[in-house]
């Protein structure tokens, strides 16, 4: 009997982690290309419709460089738990301004759109996609 429990739960963890991996891989293509954002909240302030179309995103594997009016604003890797409720991602920065620095987020992806939301550096992971005044957060996405 603790054999049987011991390879069922062995085999039902190597499912989980073959599932989680599908799971990030499939993420990890959708997040692939170039992005252009519809809309951006920091701390409770939304963001000029000119300074959206200035700013692009362009992602590869998983690795992002953000560019505003073609000048780097940041780069680095991430990492995305997409297994998850709600979805997370990790986000190191490698140059610009907050070099060094590591962002807990949380993210939805489909084909079309994705929507992110950031606490501060050395903060906790948002639970949910909002960017009140005072929250420290940067949302962006859709709506």
């Amino acid at each position: 009997m603790y054999c049987f429990g011991l390879i069922a739960s062995m085999v039902s963890t190597l499912g989980a982690a073959a599932s989680s991996d599908d799971a990030t891989a499939k993420d990890l293509q959708l997040f692939g290309g170039n992005w252009c954002l519809i809309s951006l909240e920091r701390d409770g302030k939304k963001t000029p419709p000119e300074e959206l179309t200035a700013t692009k995103l362009a992602i590869q594997a998983n690795k992002f460089v953000l560019r505003k009016n073609s000048v780097l604003a940041s780069e680095g890797t991430f990492t995305l738990d997409p297994i998850r409720k709600p979805k997370e991602i990790d986000e190191t920065i490698t140059a610009g301004p907050n070099r060094g620095k590591v962002f807990k987020g949380i993210y939805e992806i489909d084909e079309t759109h994705h929507t992110i939301c950031f606490g501060a550096a050395g903060s906790e992971r948002p639970t949910d996609f909002s960017a009140k005044p005072g929250s420290g957060r940067v949302r962006a996405g859709p709506g």
